[in-house]
């Protein structure tokens, strides 16, 4: 097995084929997180290509989902709820997929075939149904892998079965891949797949953090985020936080989303807010905060859990980020605050009571699984023909 540092020449070479969509922002960051750790661990020997799968299969709508997800999560959810529901058993998902086959099939095997690997890995869980059925067709031996990318509440389109390793974050998700026909053997469960950027803060101190940040050294951070896209109702949130006056420094972080972050710097709020778009040092902004106040999307959460953050959540994607609620609150991590007020009212009482913040915090760490991607890039590797 290849190490970091080893030469190229040391192993053979590998073609590996990461499928993913940018419908939010953790598909691709958790592949992006997994290629990285390859080319640390193996070098050139490990050559990861990463497509977007229903950009490239160039068959609308399925084109546009990147752009349309935002829409579909939006309308208090509630579009999005009946239909994961409604399409979360297995013989729908085989339904749904058989159904749309004779129109999405055609792109699907010339994708393929313009894609060749030695290992092909979904980091998606609309797709693989269809993958299976591409695979059949085209008689493909090449190892299948998926990703699973949801911590607790997890749709069965991420267990068609017929894949070679499932890798799963938590132990209730290697549940629900039970429940959905997946073979016991096939499954690792492993955590969630995290920049390496998580592993190293963990040497750099809070103080170090906000020299690095420009971040005050004499009162608490709170840190508000939405994710990459910026999602949920974090206005309302950071304004009722601001509203209370607290004795601390408040930083939200916008994403990409440029509305949200214009909304954010219109905000008049009686209490120095910092407001930043778009980061690629989110590790660091982490490390230097004392509380996060963000919605329950998994790779947030993973990251967090590797900082210690206690955490307040004040929203979550209907399906499958409700689990991830349980999943924090249930082990004493953090909150639930569905309202804007609540999640207000929580920030104080934490900010207040510091022995109960480092409970949390410490709480929150218990659940972390810092080396997941190396795990999982090695478990890629190791897969054969």
């Amino acid at each position: 097995m290849g190490v970091a540092g080893s030469p190229a020449s040391a192993v053979s070479s590998k073609r590996f084929l990461f499928l993913f969509s940018d419908t939010g922002g953790g598909h691709r960051a958790s592949a992006q997180a997994v290629k990285d750790e390859m080319a640390r661990l193996y070098g050139d020997a490990a050559v990861v290509e990463m497509v977007d799968i229903f950009v490239e299969m160039r068959r609308w709508p399925f084109d546009r989902f990147p752009e349309l997800y935002p829409v579909a999560v939006g309308l208090n959810g509630i579009p999005w709820h009946v239909g994961y529901h409604l399409s979360d058993t297995m013989p729908m998902v085989r339904l749904l997929s058989g159904a749309v086959w004779p129109y999405v099939g055609p792109s699907l095997c010339r994708l393929l075939e313009q894609h060749p690997s030695d290992v092909m890995v979904s980091f998606h869980g609309v797709p693989n149904a269809a993958l299976l059925f591409a695979r059949r067709k085209m008689m493909l031996r090449n190892p299948f892998a998926i990703v699973t990318l949801d911590l607790v509440s997890v749709h069965a389109g991420w267990f068609t079965p017929g894949a070679h390793l499932y890798i799963v974050p938590t132990e209730a998700a290697r549940q629900r891949a039970l429940r959905a026909g997946v073979t016991a053997k096939r499954i690792r469960v492993i955590g969630m797949p995290t920049r390496r950027s998580f592993v190293e803060i963990r040497d750099m101190t809070q103080t170090e953090a906000r020299d690095r940040l420009g971040l005050p050294q004499d009162r608490p951070i709170v840190l508000m985020i939405g994710g990459g896209e910026g999602m949920g109702p974090l206005v309302p949130v950071v304004r009722e936080i601001a509203g209370c006056r607290p004795d601390a420094h408040l930083v939200v972080i916008a994403g990409r989303n440029q509305a949200l972050y214009n909304a954010l710097r219109a905000l008049d709020v009686p209490v120095p807010l910092r407001v930043e778009g778009f980061v690629t040092n989110i590790a660091v902004w982490m490390r230097a905060a004392d509380v996060l106040v963000t919605k329950a999307g998994p790779n947030t959460l993973a990251e967090a859990f590797i900082v210690g953050l206690p955490l307040v959540l004040y929203a979550a994607i209907p399906g499958q980020e409700e689990g991830n609620i349980l999943h924090v609150v249930e082990n004493h991590a953090g909150v639930w605050t569905p309202r804007p007020r609540a999640a207000a009212d929580a920030v104080m009482d934490l900010l207040a009571h510091p022995a109960q913040r480092s409970a949390m915090a410490a709480c929150s760490q218990a659940l972390a699984r810092p080396y997941a991607t190396e795990e999982i890039a090695r478990h890629l590797w190791d897969l054969r023909r």
